[in-house]
């Protein structure tokens, strides 16, 4: 495999906040997506995000090559696990979300929503969402469009957002379906230091013919064929929608002083 491009960018602007990651060896390409805190607590002084960001990229470091996707899971499972101290509650635990290449086995294994595009597949397809992060957006959305509708600018809103307070309690309440087979429609897989069910892991084969898979986290609303044309994507609809609650609806908006609504990573690795 070798890099075509590759490109991180933190939301605040300060690299050393970022909690997305970029992955390269000889056997696996991955980027991983630390989840934005919602604890305020720190782990080793760092946020949850980047320290399950940091743990899942120093166990690629060992991963067999031969590895299949639910080893893979348990592999980085347990390294987070054991960085991590008893009695966190479900919204306490750091979280990742993870998406790799195997070059041996020539599958794309997803765990979360980092996503991922190569030429097999439409351009403009929908990203994965899960469940409760639908409906989170679109509390927010919701919210901060009537206020728009009482007369409240868009400008104070971007400084005072009440939309993520509305929506404020299922943001924290998700970690009690993260990796939880029993949560039917709610579940979702990520990186937290919990057994990850098979069920909740994709897995898919690449074909023979595809020379190039491109991977992006999802400060990226689309991933494109070029780094050039995501980003373009991108800063026209910052531009569109700031408070992300239009095209770019999401959990939160673009917060005054900040480059972009969330940090953001992409890679594009061709297949030799």
């Amino acid at each position: 495999m070798r890099v075509i491009e590759s490109f991180i960018a933190g939301k605040t602007g300060n690299e050393e906040e970022c909690e997305d990651g970029i992955f390269v060896s000889d056997d696996f390409v991955a980027v991983v997506d630390g989840a934005t805190d919602v604890s305020g607590l720190r782990y080793e002084g760092l946020t949850g995000g980047r320290l399950a960001m940091l743990s899942c990229l120093t166990a690629l470091e060992n991963l067999d090559r031969a590895v299949d996707a639910v080893g893979a899971a348990e592999n980085l499972t347990t390294a987070l696990a054991g960085r991590l101290g008893p009695g966190l509650t479900p919204e306490q635990r750091p979280t990742a979300s993870i998406t790799l290449y195997s070059a041996v086995r020539r599958e794309i294994w997803q765990i979360g929503d980092v996503d991922f595009w190569h030429s097999g597949m439409d351009v403009e397809r929908s990203r994965m969402e899960k469940a409760v992060d639908h409906f989170s957006r679109g509390i927010r959305a919701a919210i901060l469009s009537a206020e728009i509708e009482r007369g409240v600018s868009r400008e104070e809103l971007l400084h005072n957002d009440v939309g993520r307070e509305a929506a404020y309690m299922l943001i924290t309440k998700q970690g009690f379906f993260c990796n939880n087979a029993q949560a039917g429609e709610w579940a979702y897989s990520a990186i937290n230091g919990r057994p990850v069910p098979p069920h909740l892991i994709g897995v898919y084969p690449v074909a023979a013919e595809v020379t190039e898979v491109i991977l992006a986290s999802d400060g990226y609303p689309v991933v494109l064929p070029t780094l050039a044309q995501s980003e373009t994507r991108l800063k026209a609809l910052l531009m569109e929608d700031p408070l992300c609650i239009g095209a770019l609806r999401g959990t939160k908006g673009l917060k005054p002083g900040n480059i972009s609504f969330d940090d953001r990573s992409y890679l594009r690795v061709g297949l030799d």
